[in-house]
Order: structure tokens, then C-alpha cells, then sequence
């Protein structure tokens, strides 16, 4: 019955790697940098912090865009970040793969219980996506999200 031993040893691994994957990526450090926009018809200016997303911007139908808040942030693939946006909302970002030069990335925005926003991206590395945010003051918020890995 000695053989039972290796069996045995062999069923527990089995199970803890079925219950607690391996990621290859698990340890992979991604830095996600979210900048909250105040976007509005109301003036005409651009916030010059804006500028490298400068062109970004412009092709949206708003005339005036001011930085609210930044909020650098340092992670790993499968670790949800939170950020608290005006107005009560919470913005969940959560890495959760890469492929190639690409980082694959849940995105959701709530407001209280509600969810305004559930929607996932592959944000290139050293990219940065716009995402359309809700109503705010005489305009909306723009969340432009950046990311490198």
C-alpha cells in the first residue's frame, strides 16, 4: 500500500492548483493612471495638463476640458482598483490578463447601487483609452485612462 502515498500526495496538488489557478501573469506589476475631465460647452479652453491627450479630446463634441483629479495607481493582473469619482460614484478597474503588447481591463462605474458602466477594454501598453463618463455640473466627466506594463 506504500503506492497509495504518491497517489494521494499527487489528488491534493490537483486540487489545490484547480481550487487556486497559477496565472502567468499573477506577478505582473501594471501601472494604470486615471485622469477625471470635467468636459463642457461652456468656454473654450483646454486644461494645459491635458495637452498629451490633447488631440484625443478634440474630437469629442465638448469645447472646454479641466483636470478634476489624477490618480496613479500600481497593480497587479487580478487585483481590482477602486477610485472614487465626484458625484458619490466609485470607478472599479480590474486587470485581469495581458496578451502580447496589450492589457486586458474590466471597467465599471457605479452610482450607489446602480451600475452606470460595466464594459472591458485591451488598452495598449503605454496607451490611453476615453471613457465617457455621466452627468457632471455643465457637462460630464471623461475619465482618460492610461497604462503601461
Amino acid at each position: 500500500m506504500n503506492w497509495l502515498l504518491p497517489i494521494r500526495s499527487f489528488v491534493i496538488l490537483a486540487t489545490i492548483l484547480i481550487a487556486n489557478p497559477i496565472s502567468p501573469w499573477a506577478q505582473s506589476t501594471v501601472s494604470l493612471t486615471v485622469q477625471v475631465i470635467q468636459a463642457s460647452r461652456v468656454g473654450n479652453t483646454i486644461d494645459p495638463s491635458l495637452e498629451k491627450i490633447r488631440a484625443q479630446l478634440k474630437s469629442l463634441n465638448y469645447s472646454s476640458y479641466r483636470l478634476v483629479a489624477t490618480h496613479p495607481l500600481s497593480t497587479t493582473i487580478g487585483t481590482k482598483q477602486a477610485v472614487a469619482l465626484p458625484g458619490g460614484r466609485m470607478l472599479d478597474l480590474y486587470p485581469y490578463g495581458l496578451s502580447g503588447e496589450t492589457i486586458e481591463l474590466l471597467v465599471t462605474i457605479t452610482d450607489g447601487s446602480r451600475r452606470v458602466l460595466d464594459t472591458t477594454f485591451r488598452l495598449p501598453n503605454r496607451g490611453t483609452i476615453l471613457v465617457g463618463g455621466p452627468a457632471h455640473a455643465d457637462g460630464v466627466l471623461i475619465l482618460a485612462i492610461s497604462g503601461s506594463f
